[in-house]
C-alpha cells in the first residue's frame, strides 16, 4: 500500500538457546500509514497473515494488545510555521509524514504540537548505524529557535 509501513520490530523468544526448541516467542508488529483505515487494513491483514502463520506450525497466537494513532494529529499552524522558518532560513526541507511513537504524539492530546526531524547520513534511522551531522543539528535547532520566538511573539 503506497505510503504504507510494516516491521516487525521485536521477536523475543523463550528460551532463546540454539539446538533447543522455544516454547513461547513474542513479537512486536508495527503498521502504519497516514490515512487511519488504510492502517486499520493493513493491521487486520497482519492479523490473518500471523494466524495463518500459526495455525501452519500448530502454534497458539494470542494478540495482548494493540493500539492506534489515528490521522493527522500536528497542529497545522505550527507545521506552517516550522515550514516557513526553513524556508526563511534557506534551508532544505520537506514535509514527511511519520505515525511513529514519538512524545510529540503524547503531548498533541494536551497542547498543539509538531515535530522536526533532523536528517541522518545515509538515511539511516531508528538504527545502531544512526548519525547526524552537526550543521544539520544547527539547521534544526535554529529553525526551532526561530520558530518558537515567531509564536511568542506572535
Amino acid at each position: 500500500m503506497l505510503d504504507g509501513k510494516a516491521t516487525g520490530s521485536r521477536l523475543a523468544a523463550w528460551p532463546n538457546k540454539p539446538g533447543i526448541l522455544s516454547e513461547s516467542a513474542q513479537c512486536v508488529a508495527d503498521v502504519r500509514h497516514p490515512d487511519p483505515s488504510t492502517a486499520r487494513v493493513m493491521a487486520e491483514k497482519t492479523r490473518r497473515a500471523a494466524q495463518c502463520a500459526a495455525a501452519m506450525a500448530g502454534c497458539e497466537l494470542e494478540v495482548e494488545d494493540e493500539w492506534e494513532w489515528g490521522g493527522d494529529i500536528f497542529d497545522a499552524g505550527l507545521i506552517a510555521l516550522v515550514r516557513d522558518e526553513a524556508v526563511r532560513q534557506n534551508w532544505n526541507w520537506r514535509d514527511i509524514q511519520s505515525q511513529a511513537g514519538h512524545d510529540a504524539y503524547h503531548l498533541a492530546t494536551y497542547c498543539p504540537s509538531v515535530m522536526i526531524f533532523t536528517p541522518c547520513r545515509k538515511g539511516i534511522t531508528h538504527n545502531n548505524n544512526e548519525s547526524c551531522d552537526p550543521e544539520d543539528f544547527v539547521a534544526a535547532l535554529n529553525m526551532l529557535l526561530h520558530a518558537v520566538v515567531k509564536k511568542a511573539d506572535g
